[in-house]
């Protein structure tokens, strides 16, 4: 898990984005430091892969 994530907030929505997204931003993401570019990240994934 990044260690950016022990904010619970961050973690409990990293935790609710489907699998391939999770997998995706622990091995490729660059560093997200707050829950709003972790957000715009993982929309990015999910549209992109639609």
């Amino acid at each position: 898990m990044p260690e950016c994530f022990e904010n619970p907030q961050m973690q409990q929505y990293f935790s609710s984005l489907p699998v391939y997204v999770q997998e995706t931003i622990k091995q490729s993401a660059p560093k997200i430091t707050n829950e709003d570019e972790l957000r715009k990240f993982a929309e990015n994934l999910m549209q992109s892969n639609g």
